[in-house]
């Protein structure tokens, strides 16, 4: 795949995560639900860790500054960082196929995103914002997660399925 093919691949991704994330997403002055981890995700699958890392990091910045929640708090970017890098290690392969090994991979990449990344590292950066006062928000965040994994397993599966041969053809390419 040329440099310029994956630079704009790039961009699709940040523009989808960020629409994803931040406008088509479900927020609650507890947790936001959406769908932001489906164009990094496939960012690792297609492009590999390098380019997922930067479509997650650069896509939070962006969706930050573009709309903002609250004030910016770098310790979300380093969670960002660490889950791009994590998808494009684990799932980032020479050749794409459906098979027992890729659902064993998104399992545990999804399982590592939503417990240590999202649940740990999220939590701890919202106890530090707000200084310890949302301790009550922690059964509410744990539930969260543990609904998110099958549902980011599921969904990257179905529309693995769905665009499989589009998916072979990039990553091939």
């Amino acid at each position: 795949m040329t440099k310029e093919k994956k630079i704009l691949l790039c961009a699709l991704f940040i523009s989808s995560c960020v629409v994803l994330g931040r406008i088509l997403s479900v927020r609650t002055p507890i947790i936001t639900i959406g769908f932001a981890f489906v164009p990094i995700i496939f960012s690792a699958i297609i492009l590999g860790p390098k380019y997922s890392t930067f479509v997650a990091v650069i896509s939070d910045i962006i969706g930050s500054l573009l709309f903002p929640t609250g004030s910016y708090f770098f310790g979300f970017t380093i969670t960002s960082f660490l889950t791009g890098l994590t998808y494009g290690l684990i799932l980032h392969r020479k050749e794409f196929k459906i098979n027992k090994d890729f659902i064993i991979r998104l399992i545990i990449s999804a399982v590592l995103v939503c417990s240590l990344y999202n649940g740990v590292l999220n939590t701890i950066w919202v106890f530090i914002i707000t200084k310890g006062a949302s301790k009550i928000v922690l059964p509410i965040r744990i539930l969260k997660q543990l609904i998110m994994m099958p549902v980011i397993v599921l969904t990257i599966l179905l529309t693995c399925k769905a665009l499989e041969e589009r998916i072979k053809k990039l990553v091939n390419d």
